[in-house]
This record gives structure tokens, C-alpha cells and sequence, in this order.
């Protein structure tokens, strides 16, 4: 005879499989109408109004972009009862969509290519199957569509400053993974994602005539000894066997060929893994730099943009995944990701007030594979059901363990 975990889980399941077709096109709903961070306003109201027709209420922003909601069971005690949260982004990114699909972005210039439109339809899935166990939830559900992830300072702290995770227990989240087979899920315990901080350094010297440099302070010159240097020192400088990695992504400065210019600007950023490399990183780049540019009698001014830090995954939570994932997909489709990812993601600032986790779905389509970020991202649609029935079956056996804690 089932338990009534068992019965729970499987309503939820079967639930979320029927609603297959609705999601796939809520998915390319959102993705033919991608908001670019901070504009995701037409996405919230969509949002809001399909979770209002639920009969959930809907907390969004005053600013009207990002918003959470409640899957609230009779009899409630938030003093006595858990509440667990799934979280999911909505905005997209600047980038002109390639693809030849009925779906494809109509927001020129505008395009989901890093996966948020899948997260948003596959944390609503999720919500569909835990509204029909609702009543039987020995906890409370929160489910958060944050703005602004690819922003920095991300949207994340401002869903937390909002309210979004007060009096939660746990938070789960997923990331599409392009190279991981449609399928299968990738996991891992503690390091995930690497910091995120971005370097601005402006360099000014002496403008003149190409002819006679002597006459002049190049500042092209002292910039691209600080770029060569860079690159070599932060191989020199940290313990090589913890990654960072530095990259120089922008190089300006100059109007004409035979012109010497005033200024250069150099933009980059650092991934860290380590806090104390994190730490380590301003006054190595203000060394360096003031060295360089004395050498060249020039001037040098850096701006640091300090970004998300890296999401460090709870044990627990990535257990649960790893039980869950092996019930619905199989042990043999249970990915352990070696390493860590040195991109940032800013769910990590959730996991400095509670504890979370983020597994990775795979979302790989037969034939060509395209990385996130490219204008020809796409994903096989079948991913949608089953990260919306992990996260959600994940979410229930985490209330379980919660709500019998605090009974013992």
C-alpha cells in the first residue's frame, strides 16, 4: 500500500505531465516577448495574472517587475509549520535572436538565450502540480520569479529587501545546461558558481602627434602593458589549484591612427571560487596598475563593480535532488558535476539568509548544440515537465523533513 507521500508525490507528478503542452506554450509565449533586466513589467503582469486566476495572491514589487507568491495549506502556523521556496528569472539579454522558429524573440535585439523563459515555465509547472496537493502540504510553498538576474548588483537583493524569503526554511532553483542531454540533471555539494566582480580601469596621459610620442604620454601603450600583465599576474598569484580567471572583455580609446589620445578605458572581470581570493583581488589590481602606469608617467583610475558571490549548494537540499532525480529520470541520468562553473549567478545572494540549492537541467536538443548566451540557444521542450516535477517533488520531501524536525 502507498504512503501518503507516495500518493502526494504522485498526484503532483501526473499533474504537472498533463500540463506538458500548456507550459511548452507558456514557454514560447515568454520567449516570443523577452524584457531586457529591470523592464520585465508586460512579463510580471502575465505572471501575475495566470497565478491571480489560480486564486493565489500575488506580491509583486512596487516598482511592477518581480513578484512571489503563496501555496498556503489549512490551518498554517508560520511559527509552527515550514515553508520552502523555488525561485526563478524572468528577464533576458541583449542579443539578437538567430533562430528560425514560430517563437523566435519579436522584441528585436532582445532574446532568452540564457534559459529564463524555461526557469519561469518550469517553476509555474511546478506550482500547477503543488496546487493540486495544496491541502495535503505539511508546509508552506513560496514561489519567487525574480527580475534582473543578469543585471549587477542582481535582482536578487532587492526580492530579499521585497520580502521574498522572510521565514523560509529552504530555496531551490535549476539552470538550463544546453550540453546535458534532455533527460538528464547535473548536481553538486557545495561550490557551483564562481563571484562575479567587473573592473573598470581608466588610463589618462598627454595627447599628441603619433610622429612624436616623446612629446607624449601614451596611454594606449600603458594600457596594453596593463592587459599583458594582468593576464600574467593573477596566473602567478593565487593557488593555482583554486580557479580564477581574469578577462579582459573591452579595450577603448583612440579616434584616429596617427592621433596619441588622452584616454583608454580597459574593462573585465574576475570569477573567484575562494572568498579569499575574492578578497585579495582589489589590491592586487590597484598594485598592478599603479606600477604600470608610474613606469608611463600616466594616470590611473579603477572602478570595481562587486557582483554576485558563488553559490555554495546545501548538502541536503542537493541530496534531495539527487533521491528525486534518481525516482524520476533514473540513477544512471544523475550527472555529478567535477567542478564548479566560474559563471555568476545571483541566487547566491538567497543562499546568504537561507539554506539552497540549484541543480542543473539538461536541456540538449538532437543535432546542433548551441551555449547559453548564443543567439541560437535553443532547448528540447520535454525539459520543461521534468524540471517542474523534480523541483516541485523536491519542495514536498523538504516540508517532510522540516515539519518533522520541528514535531520531534
Amino acid at each position: 500500500m502507498k504512503t501518503r507521500l507516495e500518493n502526494l508525490v504522485q498526484r503532483v507528478e501526473k499533474t504537472i505531465f498533463e500540463q506538458g503542452e500548456h507550459l511548452i506554450e507558456f514557454r514560447r509565449n515568454l520567449h516570443a516577448h523577452p524584457e531586457l533586466s529591470r523592464h520585465e513589467f508586460e512579463t510580471t503582469a502575465k505572471l501575475r495574472t495566470r497565478l491571480e486566476k489560480l486564486g493565489l495572491e500575488v506580491h509583486v514589487r512596487p516598482e511592477g517587475n518581480g513578484l512571489y507568491t503563496d501555496l498556503v495549506p489549512p490551518g498554517f502556523d508560520e511559527a509552527c509549520h515550514p515553508t520552502i521556496a523555488i525561485r526563478a528569472d524572468i528577464d533576458a539579454l541583449p542579443i539578437l535572436e538567430l533562430n528560425d522558429v514560430p517563437y523566435a524573440s519579436k522584441n528585436r535585439g532582445v532574446m532568452h538565450a540564457c534559459g529564463h523563459d524555461v526557469h519561469t515555465a518550469t517553476v509555474f509547472g511546478s506550482c500547477l502540480g503543488l496546487l493540486a496537493v495544496r491541502d495535503q502540504l505539511p508546509g508552506r510553498i513560496r514561489l519567487i520569479f525574480q527580475h534582473a538576474e543578469e543585471a549587477v548588483p542582481g535582482g536578487a537583493l532587492e526580492m530579499i529587501e521585497f520580502g521574498a524569503i522572510k521565514n523560509v526554511d529552504g530555496i531551490l532553483a535549476l539552470h538550463c545546461d544546453p550540453e546535458l542531454d534532455y533527460g538528464r540533471i547535473g548536481v553538486r555539494t557545495g561550490a557551483f558558481t564562481a563571484a562575479l566582480d567587473r573592473f573598470d580601469f581608466t588610463i589618462s596621459g598627454t595627447g599628441g602627434h603619433g610622429a612624436r610620442p616623446h612629446q607624449s604620454v601614451d596611454p594606449i601603450f600603458a594600457a596594453t602593458q596593463l592587459a599583458s600583465t594582468l593576464y600574467q599576474a593573477f596566473g602567478r598569484s593565487f593557488d593555482a589549484r583554486i580557479p580564477i580567471v581574469l578577462t579582459i572583455g573591452m579595450i577603448q580609446g583612440g579616434s584616429a591612427p596617427n592621433v596619441i589620445p588622452e584616454q583608454v578605458t580597459l574593462a573585465g572581470t574576475v570569477r573567484s571560487i575562494s572568498r579569499e581570493h575574492r578578497e585579495q583581488v582589489e589590491p592586487l589590481l590597484r598594485r598592478i596598475a599603479g606600477g604600470i602606469c608610474t613606469i608611463h608617467n600616466a594616470s590611473c583610475e579603477l572602478a570595481l563593480e562587486f557582483g554576485a558571490p558563488g553559490i555554495f549548494n546545501d548538502a541536503e537540499i542537493t541530496r534531495v535532488y539527487r533521491e528525486v532525480g534518481s525516482e524520476i529520470l533514473g540513477a544512471e541520468n544523475i550527472y555529478e558535476i567535477p567542478l564548479p562553473s566560474m559563471g555568476g549567478e545571483d541566487f547566491s545572494y538567497y543562499l546568504e539568509h537561507v539554506p539552497g540549492a540549484m541543480f542543473r537541467l539538461g536541456t540538449a536538443r538532437s543535432g546542433a548544440r548551441y551555449a547559453l548566451h548564443s543567439p541560437r540557444f535553443d532547448i528540447d521542450e520535454r525539459a520543461i515537465k521534468t524540471g517542474a516535477q523534480i523541483l516541485a517533488v523536491s519542495a514536498i520531501r523538504l516540508l517532510e523533513q522540516h515539519a518533522a524536525r520541528r514535531s520531534a
